[in-house]
């Protein structure tokens, strides 16, 4: 028995017994903060991301360390919950189809760039997945049962699954250039890849279905190069658009679609997903557009910049936090950050955190004002 990790795990369920984790998420308006993981991890407390993700029991301790460091810090709406994800980051599904991915101890990603099918467009150079040996299944499936074994006993063990979208993966192995000519010059092809891609997501499903003896879960998809100018919207709604609907047959619903981009011009698009209920505003799409796009009823989820958290005064905040509150006026909404990160002068911990609640005491008054 690991005597640190079970009293880290013993401090964590008294934590999240504690009378402010059940009153968190209680405001009409929730606001949660989000952390570059793994990134900011590094810059807090300096350990190498490669051992977070090699070492069970470091990763278990690191992150119930840093999930009550949140929680004694950062006062928003996040409770903590009953599980822990057995994650390695946030690129594995780029292994499956036969590309490397490495970190380096500051937790970048390097993803192989230099794949057959950055040279031949043929959709044959992706191998089939499979769900026990592909890339780096083996080693998730060795990671799952580690943790399972050392904390599984007390919280619930989250396989990871696979939610990085056709379009980045495309993208990644053919090339960004390449594909934007293949849509020009071979459309066909870039259909092709496309389905392809989503084919081997539902085998790994089928298979991760199998092995859990569970149903299918619902879809969800992170396809960052859903980003205008990037991709036009004709590009979205002829090439990507397709795929998503076939992910949501699969799936039975799609029901988030991530991008850090701005997906304001292919909104009208994302709406014949029928089961997407809400939609994310990135700091990148246009929040006044993006109202008169969609719905009245239908969900936002709002991420504001980085920039606006760590580097505006407080002046600054209040504007940019009384237009969004003013602007979604009577439509049900989130609000929260893009990826944190301490830097610059904010490198140290007291004044990130610092930094920090002063944003979150102004929204939470703005929202509830």
């Amino acid at each position: 028995m690991n005597a640190s990790l079970e009293r880290l795990l013993d401090q964590y369920q008294v934590a999240m017994a504690s009378p402010e984790n059940q009153r968190r998420g209680q405001h009409g308006v929730p606001i949660c903060v989000g952390m570059e993981e793994p990134v900011c991890w590094h810059h807090l407390w300096g350990y190498d991301i490669n051992r977070l993700f090699t070492d069970a029991a470091f990763y278990c301790e690191e992150t119930l360390r840093q999930r009550l460091w949140r929680f004694e810090n950062i006062p928003d709406d996040a409770r903590l919950g009953d599980g822990i994800a057995a994650w390695l980051g946030h690129y594995p599904e780029y292994t499956y189809v036969g590309m490397d991915v490495a970190f380096t101890a500051a937790g970048v990603p390097n993803i192989q760039t230099d794949h057959p099918m950055t040279r031949t467009p043929d959709p044959r150079l992706v191998p089939m997945v499979d769900f026990g040996t592909s890339g780096w299944m083996p080693r998730q499936l060795r990671w799952y049962e580690d943790i399972n074994r050392l904390v599984g006993h007390r919280l619930q063990v989250g396989f990871q699954t696979w939610w990085r979208g056709p379009l980045d993966m495309a993208v990644q192995l053919r090339g960004y250039e390449n594909l934007m000519a293949d849509a020009v010059e071979r459309p066909t092809f870039v259909h092709a890849l496309l389905a392809h891609l989503v084919d081997q997501r539902s085998r790994w499903y089928s298979g991760y279905a199998r092995h859990f003896d569970c149903p299918v879960p619902a879809g969800a998809v992170g396809d960052d190069w859903i980003n205008v100018p990037f991709i036009s919207p004709a590009f979205f709604a002829d090439f990507v658009l397709p795929a998503y609907l076939q992910i949501e047959r699969f799936h039975g619903s799609l029901r988030h679609v991530h991008s850090c981009g701005n997906q304001t011009p292919v909104q009208k698009h994302l709406l014949r997903i029928r089961s997407l209920a809400a939609l994310e505003v990135s700091p990148w799409t246009d929040l006044e557009e993006t109202i008169r796009n969609l719905p009245d009823g239908m969900g936002l989820g709002i991420s504001v910049h980085p920039n606006d958290v760590l580097f505006a005064t407080e002046t600054e905040m209040a504007a940019r936090l009384q237009r969004i509150r003013d602007t979604c006026h009577g439509r049900p909404f989130s609000l929260g950050t893009a990826g944190l990160t301490p830097i610059h002068h904010l490198s140290q911990a007291d004044a990130f955190v610092t930094q920090v609640r002063r944003w979150l005491t102004l929204a939470r008054q703005i929202m509830d004002s």
